[in-house]
């Protein structure tokens, strides 16, 4: 089985919406999986209570009040029952074959990071999920009016207990963590596993008007709007280390893990690595230039 944890907002306003569907369907998946509720939240107590989870009040924070990544991981590794954790954040609803998805990963592979794309839902009111036809409702609207997000957009991390325990102090909710999490599993030559055939994850839209935010902290670069001072803190931790999903080098197809190998990949992969392996970087510059004037 597996541990699932994460750290919500304030359940107030919109947010008192997406984060209690998004926890019911954490917890609809089985009565007998963990979860673990991090940091001190409005509401936070009240809801581990209702889904039978762990709830964890204390998380080191920035100045801001932005919990920590470091410690979130740290914590989980700690106190979860099972080996296989599921880092998510507090509005993605899962789908109901997320887990025998990670099950069957778990069989395959004796470590790996399982991530994958998001879908962007409009979502304003409770769904009931012990109700098949409710939730059947809201599987069908999903199906029509979800629209797929980009790559650069990761919300939910899957991994085995201590591999991913001492992390930098990035802050939740800020541009490039996520992104920063698969260039260390691709540096240490961890398995990237991209689910999003198999998975369709939905994420409920939501404003950011929060800690201290005024805009979505994804969008400010293009927008010419400076990061405010957890977002900045975050570049100078990850740099040019950052990755996407494009960049996992394995994908999930109807159940079975498949390594990826076509040209487009292939050929992408090699502008990477000497992103991800910096000390070999000249050679494989060289490589990646004979590599288009004579293979492609």
């Amino acid at each position: 089985m597996i541990t699932i944890f994460g750290t919500p907002k304030n359940f107030e306003g919109i947010f008192n919406v997406i984060q209690k569907n998004a926890i019911q369907s954490w917890r609809h998946l089985s009565p007998k999986i963990e979860i673990i509720i991090f940091g001190d939240s409005m509401g936070a107590r009240e809801i581990a209570k209702e889904v039978k989870a762990m709830h964890v009040p204390d998380v080191r924070c920035t100045k801001n009040g932005v919990p920590l990544l470091s410690d979130l991981f740290s914590k989980a590794n700690q106190l979860s029952s099972f080996d296989i954790l599921t880092f998510i954040n507090s509005d993605i609803i899962l789908p109901n074959n997320f887990l025998s998805s990670v099950l069957k990963v778990n069989n395959k592979a004796t470590n790996f990071l399982a991530i994958g794309h998001r879908w962007n839902l409009d979502v304003n009111k409770i769904i009931n999920f012990k109700k098949i036809e409710i939730e059947n409702s809201f599987r069908e609207e999903s199906k029509i009016s979800s629209k797929k997000e980009s790559p650069a957009a990761i919300d939910y991390f899957v991994f085995k207990k201590g591999k991913f325990n001492k992390l930098p102090d990035f802050a939740i909710g800020r541009p490039g963590y996520d992104n920063w999490l698969i260039w260390y599993a691709r540096r240490n030559f961890i398995p990237v596993i991209d689910l999003s055939n198999d998975l369709k994850v939905i994420h409920q839209n939501h404003h950011f008007k929060f800690h201290n935010l005024k805009n979505d902290p994804k969008i400010t670069d293009r927008n010419k709007i400076p990061l405010e001072e957890d977002g900045l803190n975050n570049r100078k931790l990850h740099g040019q280390n950052v990755l996407n999903i494009l960049d996992a080098n394995y994908s999930m197809i109807n159940g079975v893990i498949i390594k990826k190998k076509s040209k487009e990949y292939l050929y992408r992969n090699l502008g990477k690595l000497p992103i991800i392996f910096p000390e070999i970087s000249l050679p494989l510059r060289i490589y990646k230039k004979l590599y288009r004037k004579f293979l492609i």
